[in-house]
């Protein structure tokens, strides 16, 4: 029995030390809406978007919009800048109830993340009720119901993919 208590105590206090080391977690930055910008009415998750890497392709963050109204919604992904930042789907119809689930790509040829000093970018999501709209533009001809602004965290630790035939190779 003293030999269980002992192991936990020598592996909390390995934790604690592994913890100590540790850098502080870094604080994730959200976009308050401005004066003239209607909050976002619908449901989105996670409420921070996150890029996070797998060499060798670009960096990635996904979220999902969620109907929670009674009607048919159109909606409409934006970002700061169109050559570092796209969006699949970026425009489309959710039915009430139903969910959209959107991934966003970070392009850097070079798959770094950018320098924290440096990047400032955000995607902004736009929802409208669509009615019997038959294309998006048509349901944005009116002011958007919502705006949701996501500035774009960039979890800086690569996370490395094994090529299984280079291993193979090796052996």
């Amino acid at each position: 029995m003293a030999a269980q208590d002992t192991l936990r105590v020598d592996v909390e206090e390995k934790k604690a030390a592994e913890d100590a080391n540790k850098e502080p977690p870094k604080r994730l930055i959200k976009i308050v809406n401005g004066k003239n910008e209607p909050a976002f009415q619908l449901k989105i998750v996670p409420e921070h978007l996150i890029f996070k890497y797998c060499s060798p392709v670009p960096g990635f963050a996904t979220f999902t919009i969620i109907n929670t109204k009674s009607d048919r919604q159109a909606f409409k992904v934006k970002s700061h800048d169109n050559e570092w930042y796209r969006a699949k789907p970026s425009v489309g119809f959710i039915k009430a109830g139903e969910k959209v689930h959107v991934r966003v790509m970070y392009l850097n040829p070079n798959q770094q993340p950018p320098p924290p000093e440096q990047h400032t970018k955000h995607v902004v999501v736009f929802h409208v009720s669509a009615g019997n709209a038959k294309t998006y533009k048509e349901a944005f001809a009116k002011k958007p119901d919502g705006i949701h602004h996501y500035y774009c965290n960039h979890l800086v630790e690569m996370q490395q993919v094994v090529d299984d035939n280079e291993t193979d190779k090796k052996n």
